[in-house]
């Protein structure tokens, strides 16, 4: 036997084997992705957006400008919800307190108040929420939120009656 023939066989049978176990296999599919994260939970609940827009409507109906605009129109004043950001920081919903807004015109509004959408509304609330920390009056830590809004004029886009309130929210 001449060595040259058996240095190749001894070569290429390993080569062909390992070549026939290398072949193309069908691809692994990728892991699927994580979870997304779950929604974080915001200390501002339905009960504070409740409130605030109570306070909200009581104290617009309180004020002269909503008599003299049903004195000078003859109907009540048509308010639509538009933006209100949240700078807190805490998550606030702002859909949650938009919609309780529009609640409280169409409950507390009676004769200077009624709800309008953005197209019809004679007047538009616009506004931000902000927070920061601190201590209440006991000396525990709370969360401030700061409420600023303001009924801004449909057409002109003037600031007719401007609603600030602070309220101490407990971190829960």
């Amino acid at each position: 036997m001449r060595p040259a023939p058996l240095a190749l066989s001894l070569l290429l049978v390993p080569a062909f084997a390992l070549a026939t176990g290398c072949a193309p296999r069908e691809p692994i599919a990728p892991p699927p992705p994580p979870p997304p994260p779950a929604a974080p939970v915001s200390i501002w609940g339905d009960g504070d957006s409740q409130g605030v827009a109570k306070q909200l409507v009581e104290a617009a109906t309180r004020d002269p400008w909503t008599s003299q605009f049903r004195d000078r129109n003859g109907r009540s004043a048509k308010i639509a919800v538009a933006t209100i950001e949240d700078r807190s920081g805490k998550m606030v919903p702002v859909d949650d307190f938009s919609a309780a807004i529009t609640s409280a015109i169409a409950e507390l509004g009676g004769d200077k108040l009624t709800t309008g959408e953005s197209g019809s509304a004679d007047y538009l609330v616009r506004g931000i929420i902000a927070g920061s920390t601190g201590s209440d009056a006991n000396g525990s830590p709370a969360t401030f939120f700061a409420i600023d809004l303001s009924f801004v004029d449909a057409t002109s886009g003037d600031s007719q009656w401007h609603f600030a309130v602070e309220r101490p929210i407990a971190d829960r």
